[in-house]
């Protein structure tokens, strides 16, 4: 029983590696403002329910680019499983690369909800290429974030 206990405090401490080993985030870029280093980045779900909950305010949010403006990197997808927010940047101030594309991010923002008109969901659909996997016809209710700092996983 004794070397079972050595063995298993031995391997414990791997294994908390290893499980979070996933959250570790490597900052390559960082575009507009700095993402606040107190408190950790939650995932775009749980943003979503606190917001159905009331909180307001800014929040870190973490997840992955899946779509970038073409057109001059004004705005981008932010996915977490099968829900999006289309991230845009506080005063029009800054934009990432327009090949920023499946990379994990953390963003510092509002996360708010909204109905787009059919004519912004068009001008979207046509900033994102062809390459768009979200369809946007009609009015669209979607959620969005007022990014006010952007941070980009290293890719190496």
């Amino acid at each position: 029983m004794k070397k079972f206990s050595v063995l298993l405090m031995c391997l414990i401490p791997g294994f908390l590696f290893t499980a979070n080993a996933e959250d570790n985030f490597s900052v390559d870029q960082t575009f507009g403002g700095e993402v606040p280093a107190v408190g950790e980045a939650i995932t775009l779900k749980d943003a979503i329910a606190g917001l159905s909950q009331g909180e307001e305010g800014f929040v870190k949010i973490k997840g992955q680019v899946t779509e970038v403006c073409q057109a001059k990197g004004c705005w981008m997808i932010l996915v977490d499983g099968d829900t999006y927010a289309r991230v845009t940047f506080e005063d029009y101030g800054f934009f990432v690369p327009i090949e920023t594309s499946m990379q994990r991010s953390v963003i510092y923002g509002q996360l708010s909800e909204h109905v787009l008109s059919g004519a912004q969901a068009e001008h979207f659909a046509q900033d994102a290429g062809a390459k768009s996997t979200i369809k946007l016809e009609g009015e669209v209710r979607e959620y969005s974030i007022l990014a006010r700092a952007v941070q980009l996983e290293n890719r190496s």
